[in-house]
């Protein structure tokens, strides 16, 4: 749980399961918080059925937002462009 999104990802399933869906969303906030889409979706969701605030699922998506927006660099791209292109050259 110290900061893993997968981990927290999981929580999240396991208390949707158990029908705790409060404590199911807080875990998807987190993950959410901390890059994962996945629990991104999940907390739309929440926020759509009523378990999750406006305030929380706003917080949470620019929160998502800004650790994305961090992590974009031309270097990034390039190497990303680089990758796509060699996967679709090897697939002819």
């Amino acid at each position: 749980m110290n900061g893993d999104a997968e981990a927290r990802f999981a929580l999240g399933l396991l208390g949707g399961k158990a029908s705790n869906l409060h404590r199911a969303m807080k875990h998807f906030i987190l993950a959410a918080r901390a890059g994962d889409k996945d629990s991104l979706d999940n907390v739309k969701a929440g926020f759509e059925h009523g378990y999750v605030t406006k305030d929380e699922y706003v917080n949470t998506l620019y929160a998502y937002q800004q650790l994305h927006d961090e992590m974009k660099s031309d270097d990034r791209d390039k190497a990303e462009a680089f990758y796509e292109e060699r996967e679709a050259a090897s697939q002819r």
